[in-house]
């Protein structure tokens, strides 16, 4: 399981959790909502880790080959065949998989499964969710020292997410984790103008305080308490990115889901993202004094 070290500067909503009964996962749905990282117990997808260990995206090549191969997401794996005649798809069939078929097709099949496996592990803990779409990213290239941020994704319709995380590679995947996106909003909604977002997407919010408050020119100097999980091989973990704080400090290869789902259909709808976002605003913009983050719960 992951090891974590708490910073009580920051709320402690990293929560351990059993799958094994219809509570346990009605309880993992409710610290879900409630913008809780959920570590699942006992959750491990079936996949050949020591076959997947063995791949190497992180091979050498143009720059903008090598870009795009970062984002290599699941679609276009399943959709790779030796016959494709696009640059990046050869690029990644011959220096990836050797030009061998045969290892290609059988990390198809791991992908298949993963994804069926994830699509299970939805299911089963969020049974009255109505989801619209799902995306699934095998991400096999090294990742380290991301920005802290919140996702932005651009999306103009709202839509409550789910998002499920698995790390594939023998190695750790480190994770920093801070503030949740509503409570920093409260704490720096005067001084970074939030204002001006009321009425808009909460992306637009998030955007604002990514550049503000997060990013810097130099990576990691964000100057923000931080959470530190490093999660095991196997480990899976759910969590809602706009709403928690992340960054990646280092990761070799991982598996994520995203399932867009129907805020509507949540046990409780007043937690999604949109909502909270709307309530900082309904809050504060009329004026009133912005509430200092809380150090733990």
């Amino acid at each position: 399981m992951a090891k974590i070290v708490r910073d009580p500067l920051v709320a402690d909503y990293i929560v351990e959790h059993d799958v094994k009964t219809e509570a346990d996962c009605s309880e993992v749905r409710r610290l879900y909502e409630e913008g809780c990282l959920v570590l699942l117990r006992d959750v491990r997808f079936d996949l050949d880790y020591p076959f997947l260990n063995s791949l190497n995206f992180d091979v050498e090549g143009p720059a903008d080959i090598m870009q795009r191969v970062k984002k290599y997401g699941g679609h276009k794996i399943l959709a790779l065949t030796p016959k494709n005649t696009g640059p990046l798809d050869q690029f990644v069939f011959q220096n990836v998989f050797g030009s061998d078929a045969g290892k290609l097709s059988y990390f198809q099949e791991q992908v298949r499964s993963g994804n069926a496996q994830s699509d299970a592990l939805y299911a089963r803990l969020f049974p009255n969710y109505v989801s619209t779409r799902a995306m699934y990213t095998w991400r096999f290239t090294e990742t380290m020292y991301e920005d802290l941020h919140w996702d932005v994704f651009g999306i103009e319709e709202h839509f409550h997410q789910v998002r499920i995380f698995s790390n594939l590679a023998a190695s750790p995947r480190l994770w920093r984790v801070s503030h949740r996106s509503d409570e920093f909003a409260e704490r720096v909604y005067r001084d970074a103008e939030l204002r001006r977002f009321a009425g808009s997407n909460g992306d637009d919010l998030l955007r604002a305080m990514n550049k503000s408050a997060l990013y810097s020119k130099t990576p990691c100097l964000d100057r923000q308490p931080k959470h530190h999980i490093a999660f095991a091989q196997g480990d899976v973990w759910v969590c809602e990115t706009r709403i928690v704080a992340h960054q990646i400090y280092h990761g070799e290869r991982a598996f994520a889901a995203m399932y867009f789902s129907e805020a509507t259909t949540m046990d409780r709808p007043e937690l999604a993202f949109e909502a909270r976002i709307k309530r900082v605003h309904d809050r504060l913009a009329s004026g009133e004094t912005s509430a200092p983050l809380e150090p733990a719960i």
